[in-house]
């Protein structure tokens, strides 16, 4: 008896750039509970769309290496607005060269506390065209190919306020790299956006190594950064790090308010022969 097996790919280049989403932030507030968000095909082919919700943030382990947590059914203790989001609509097809707007709003109770609640949105995009057909011998397989994009919807509760403090900064020479280490701690009621900027500085004060990345802080987080071990000679050196609060907001009128706009910590190392 041929058997038949139907298979879902998650994530597929051919679909990557083919259906666009924005904003990646929605921000709410008290004031203004709606929020609008657009699917746009840049294809020639016609998509499924599905729209769903779940709370998630970006964690770290004690190593430093960064991931998704999800909660699926969140409890009271989380800041999630999943069970108060509405969106409209949530499942369609989009036609070659076609735009949706998706509008979405948000009820919580008026209890809520000071600060911003937030859930991720998930944008599943599938081609409306049959699956593809392989076959082997005996074994016919029918292959769909999805893709996830996740983006973030925030609702925010006066007042908002963020900050954070770096500290505990290590160094781990290894055999090729430089691995340098921090504990970022959230501060304030609100999630922490903004550039980690970490430098080596050579004894007598000169940068010699620089990298940029993005830092998203909902919680407390060990970060790692690593650095070309051949590039530095044997001698006294500084990490840096530099945090700068990005202050870029789509609602201006419920900005998050930091205690300060850079935080800054390093560590001194020896390179030895």
């Amino acid at each position: 008896m041929k058997q038949i097996l139907f298979l879902i790919f998650l994530i597929s280049t051919n679909i990557l750039g083919q259906v666009i989403i924005s904003p990646y932030i929605i921000y709410m507030d008290q004031r203004e509970r709606f929020g609008t968000f657009i699917v746009q095909n840049e294809s020639l082919d016609e998509f499924e769309i599905n729209i769903s919700f779940v709370f998630g943030y970006p964690d770290s382990d004690s190593l430093g290496n960064i991931s998704m947590t999800y909660h699926e059914a969140p409890n009271d203790s989380l800041p999630s607005i999943v069970e108060w989001l509405r969106a409209f609509p949530r499942s369609f097809i989009l036609s070659p060269n076609q735009k949706q707007i998706v509008r979405m709003t948000v009820r919580p109770p008026d209890s809520l506390e000071a600060g911003t609640y937030w859930t991720r949105m998930v944008t599943s995009s599938s081609p409306k065209a049959p699956p593809i057909d392989t076959l082997t011998e005996g074994v016919s397989a029918k292959i769909r190919f999805v893709l996830n994009q996740v983006t973030t919807v925030m609702y925010r509760v006066d007042s908002a306020t963020t900050g954070l403090h770096i500290n505990g900064m290590t160094t781990k020479i290894d055999s090729t790299n430089l691995p340098v280490f921090a504990k970022l701690n959230k501060e304030g009621n609100s999630p922490f956006f903004g550039n980690l900027y970490s430098r080596i500085i050579s004894e007598n004060g000169d940068t010699l190594s620089t990298k940029d990345e993005f830092v998203q802080l909902y919680y407390d987080q060990i970060r790692k950064v690593e650095f070309p071990l051949e590039e530095l000679s044997p001698g006294k050196y500084t990490a840096e790090f530099e945090v700068v609060f990005n202050e870029k907001e789509d609602i201006p009128k419920s900005r998050m308010m930091p205690d300060k706009t850079v935080y800054k910590e390093k560590v001194e190392f020896n390179i030895l022969q």
